[in-house]
């Protein structure tokens, strides 16, 4: 084990969109670093899961949940989104349709769960396939832009999970975003309780006193 590494912490992040957007492709990707042609449907949810080094030695497992693409129930979305960390929502570049099917899934995850700060949990778009995409189709970083305010995404990224474009960055941006977002929840946290500790102090202080006094007398 590196030095200064104490411990492993578990992060865990859904991957959702449509049927056939690459989902699953997407996952292997980025775990195994492999892809292939043929195209499985996912029955309800895959697992898998990659250990991640930060910039600071610092070991974190992902676990990546694949959901189904064929079913947006609320009920579905709930219980597989419940105490996750971060989202990844894909679409297919190549589908006019395909992003606003998207809309679904965010509002579905959105009311389903939330991250521990009591906020929506964070999520990144995937715009997936673009080995596929022509160049006119590629140039629509005003519209993204502006989908992904309105519906709450922190960003995002255009990638080929036949090719491995841009999916490393993708996943390291929202890695990078959940770690943060824990440092700042716990560190609030901290400063609650160190708030409480001096509340409490000031409230019994007459008789922190008063049993200092008494235990001094002879």
């Amino acid at each position: 084990m590196k030095e200064g590494i104490t411990s492993v912490s578990i992060l865990k992040i859904i991957v959702v969109g449509n049927s056939g957007t690459g989902k699953t492709s997407f996952v292997n990707r980025w775990t195994k670093n492999t892809f292939s042609e043929t195209h499985k449907a996912t029955i309800t949810a895959e697992f898998a899961y990659k250990l991640y080094n930060d910039d600071r030695g610092k070991i974190y497992k992902i676990q990546l949940w694949d959901l189904a693409g064929q079913d947006k129930s609320i009920n579905i979305t709930k219980m597989f989104c419940r105490d996750s960390h971060g989202i990844v929502v894909i679409s297919d570049i190549t589908n006019k349709n395909s992003l606003e099917e998207t809309v679904h899934w965010k509002k579905n995850i959105d009311e389903s769960a939330k991250f521990m700060d009591g906020t929506d949990i964070p999520a990144i778009l995937i715009e997936n396939k673009i080995d596929l995409a022509d160049k006119e189709t590629l140039k629509n970083e005003k519209k993204i832009k502006e989908f992904c305010e309105n519906y709450g995404y922190i960003e995002n990224f255009k990638t080929s999970a036949k090719t491995g474009e841009h999916i490393v960055e993708a996943m390291d941006f929202l890695i990078k975003h959940i770690v943060k977002k824990i440092e700042i929840f716990n560190g609030d946290e901290i400063k609650k309780r160190d708030s409480s500790i001096v509340l409490d102090y000031d409230y019994f202080k007459d008789d922190i006193e008063k049993s200092k006094k008494k235990s001094t007398c002879c």
